[in-house]
């Protein structure tokens, strides 16, 4: 008797498990495009900066970066994600959003965590 009961218990803490894994693995992938989402608006943001500024070089290097960062991610959603695909989007195009106010208000987040 005690030993399909532990049995039972092990089957069932796979379970569990199993569907922790999955859902910790839904959880990463959204955080992961929420955070390229960001850093791809700083880069898109410095790019125009420079390009505003006449600054060739820095531009152009802010301009591979912004193309290679859009094709990367659009080849990852359209040839991985099936399942979440919707909610990747969006957390992706929150992550631009947040970008976007981080360039726009780095000198309130500098003063804020340095004291500058």
């Amino acid at each position: 008797m005690t030993e399909k009961w532990s049995e039972r218990n092990w089957i069932s803490w796979q379970k569990i498990n199993n569907n922790f894994m999955l859902i910790l693995s839904i959880i990463l992938k959204h955080l992961i495009f929420f955070l390229v989402g960001i850093f791809q608006d700083i880069f898109i943001t410095y790019y125009l900066q420079t390009v505003a500024k006449e600054y060739a070089w820095r531009a152009a290097i802010f301009s591979t970066l912004v193309t290679l960062i859009n094709l990367l991610v659009l080849y990852k959603i359209l040839t991985g994600i099936e399942d979440q695909i919707i909610t990747i989007i969006l957390a992706y195009a929150i992550g631009n959003g947040v970008g976007t106010v981080m360039v726009i208000k780095k000198r309130e987040i500098k003063k804020f965590f340095f004291g500058k």
